[in-house]
């Protein structure tokens, strides 16, 4: 025999339930602008029961049926292979997106301008160019000072060129030096965020109740928000457990245990370079693909001409400095043992007419040039007895009268091949070469930031199509439970006429 009031607390449990999903609902559609918020769900089973019956006692099988409906609790509807496979992504897109620009960054400082017209004449080409139009200029009449005053201008002007060119990349450099230790502090906050809500959510696991498959809701999306935005810095990797926590590795380290995180340090060392490690062992923090590695080998790349071990194989920062210096140093060299200063009387060169020299500041704080020491981009300079008299670049005798060495200057600076680290080639040749490289690393890594970037927002749409809230949704279930409810009140009515009518009507 059926209880008798069984079907009230089947009605009971069924207005509990979908009251229980409205709130739900609401609270989806409240959240629907929430970042990192992710849908949540009533998940409700029958009630079970339970009997000893035999094959003699049918009835005891069914007399317990119909006890209605049990909230398991509430869950998230997240998938977790689509969270690893976004955040795997979301490493390449912060890697090649920072080279990018970091690149962009170089070709910014190293781009060349072809015309001298309209304020485009600021160019490492277009200084080279003046220096070449000034020496045919001199070349028609080798005597003339007006001349020497034009060559001298336009040589000071290529000098104060690369010596801008080479301080405005190391201002480029610094920022981006800046920018990785932010960043660095950046991951750190992460991950003590991350290993503080390890320990809220264990606590609240056992304070509240909750099962492995139903949690904290609100905290579980605040720590999966921040391992999103870890995966910008390096390839994550997360590990759960039935107590709530999760164990995360960045670059295949477990950074995250527990309660307890690891710490990244910055530091910049004697070399010029800056490394990133580890703070509990001071290794080399190989957080693979993101946002640090990226920065880390741009600022120390030197490319194949590495020297140190903090630096790194990439073309860079360094590299591209290194570019400017023997660009710098071949032109001073070249101008500096072209022009004859003494011709003695068999016609042996005694001297040559120095252009440049190495800027070097004394213990007094006084600055003299020195043409005998080794010429870089930063430090080149005109000299000095050049710059406070022009004429000083012809020769007593008369010698560059005959323009011959200016044309042997002008035929190095325009067409000769010149010994360079990589090989021979000329000065518009080299500066072309590097500039190409440059070129074509940042198509590279444009294409491979867009192609992941591409794959990254189709994993964030299939995601959010599990995670998100949509609104009609959750209208078509707030009306979907709303009829439920309906029903499940309908039915505690009539199941109340029912017990008038068997106490109330039957006769005694």
């Amino acid at each position: 025999m059926r209880p008798t009031f069984l079907g009230f607390e089947a009605s009971k449990t069924a207005l509990f339930a979908t009251q229980k999903a409205l709130d739900i609902t609401g609270n989806n559609l409240s959240n629907i602008s929430s970042e990192g918020y992710t849908r949540q769900r009533v998940d409700q089973v029958s009630m079970g029961y339970y009997c000893y019956g035999t094959k003699y006692n049918i009835n005891a099988r069914t007399h317990l049926a119909g006890m209605g409906t049990n909230v398991l609790g509430v869950s998230q509807t997240r998938n977790e292979q689509l969270d690893n496979a976004f955040r795997t992504q979301y490493a390449e897109v912060g890697d090649y997106s920072q080279r990018n620009t970091m690149l962009t960054e170089i070709e910014s400082v190293l781009q060349e301008m072809d015309i001298g017209t309209d304020g485009n004449g600021y160019g490492l080409r277009y200084a080279i160019e003046e220096m070449y139009t000034s020496l045919q200029d001199l070349s028609m009449d080798a005597s003339s000072i007006t001349d020497a005053n034009v060559v001298v201008a336009a040589f000071s002007n290529f000098a104060t060129t690369m010596r801008q060119m080479s301080m405005n990349l190391e201002e480029k450099a610094e920022q981006y030096k800046q920018e990785l230790q932010v960043d660095t502090q950046t991951v750190n906050t992460i991950l003590e965020k991350i290993s503080v809500l390890n320990r809220d959510i264990k606590r609240a696991m056992v304070a509240g109740g909750y099962t492995e498959e139903y949690g904290p809701n609100e905290m579980l999306d605040e720590r999966n928000l921040l391992l999103d935005e870890l995966s910008a810095y390096g390839e994550v990797g997360v590990k759960y457990y039935a107590n709530g926590t999760a164990d995360v590795t960045l670059g295949g380290r477990v950074v995250v245990k527990d309660e307890t995180n690891e710490m990244l340090d910055f530091s910049r060392n004697l070399d010029g370079t800056v490394s990133v490690r580890w703070r509990s062992d001071g290794e080399n923090a190989g957080l693979g693909l993101g946002i640090i590695t990226a920065s880390t080998e741009i600022i120390n790349g030197r490319g194949n001409g590495t020297i140190s071990s903090n630096e790194s194989s990439v073309m860079g920062f360094r590299f591209y400095k290194d570019k400017l210096d023997e660009l710098a140093s071949r032109i001073a060299d070249v101008c500096n043992n072209t022009i004859p200063k003494e011709i003695d009387e068999n016609g042996n060169i005694v001297s040559y007419v120095k252009f440049f020299g190495a800027q070097k500041t004394n213990e007094f704080g006084e600055t003299e040039v020195f043409p005998d020491m080794y010429i870089s981009s930063d430090n080149i300079r005109l000299m000095d007895d050049i710059k406070d008299d022009p004429s000083n670049m012809l020769t007593n005798d008369g010698s560059t009268k005959d323009n011959k060495y200016i044309l042997e200057l002008l035929s190095d600076l325009s067409t000769t091949k010149i010994n360079f680290t990589n090989g021979e080639a000329t000065f518009e040749e080299y500066i072309t070469g590097y500039l190409t490289n440059l070129g074509n690393d940042i198509t590279y890594y444009n294409t491979r930031c867009e192609s992941a970037q591409t794959v990254n927002e189709e994993l964030l749409n299939s995601r959010e199509s599990i995670t998100g809230v949509s609104e009609n949704e959750e209208t078509v279930n707030m009306l979907t439970y709303n009829r439920a409810y309906q029903a499940a009140a309908r039915m505690m009515t009539v199941m109340d006429e029912l017990l008038d009518v068997l106490i109330n009507q039957m006769g005694v």
